[in-house]
């Protein structure tokens, strides 16, 4: 054994590593969609130039538009303030008729019997699809 594996093996004994959770399909396209809304916004500036106006270090910023990371609500607010725009213009869970549509549509499908709850999911499945693949 080399002497690094050794070093390694006693840094990480009684260490409980846990792993990473897998991205549901919901946090990967909200990953997708700050990535491409923060390309837009900062066609204009470098990230470098970002970072020094935001705080937010470059290798963060790199990770938001890698869609590696997803930005706290604090660096949505200082991007968008940065880039002179509204937050839900980076990130689309700030936007409030979307959360007042998200709850009546969480009411509605509430109130469906379980077989109409699947026949909406199953639609809805077909639908992203459909749109993931260009169709319309």
């Amino acid at each position: 054994m080399t002497i690094s594996k050794v070093i390694l093996l006693k840094l990480y004994k009684g260490v409980n590593v846990v792993p990473r959770h897998e991205l549901s399909p919901f946090e990967k396209n909200i990953r997708r969609i700050i990535a491409q809304n923060l390309k837009a916004a900062s066609r204009d500036i470098t990230q470098a130039e970002l970072a020094g106006k935001t705080g937010i270090p470059t290798s963060t910023l790199s990770g938001y538009f890698a869609q590696r990371s997803t930005p706290s609500p604090a660096n949505v607010e200082k991007l968008a303030t940065a880039l002179g725009i509204h937050k839900s213009a980076i990130d689309p869970r700030f936007d409030e008729d979307l959360l007042d549509n998200n709850i009546n549509f969480e009411a509605i499908f509430a109130q469906l019997s379980p077989q109409r709850q699947r026949s909406v999911l199953t639609y809805a499945k077909q639908q992203l699809q459909a749109q993931l693949t260009g169709l319309k």
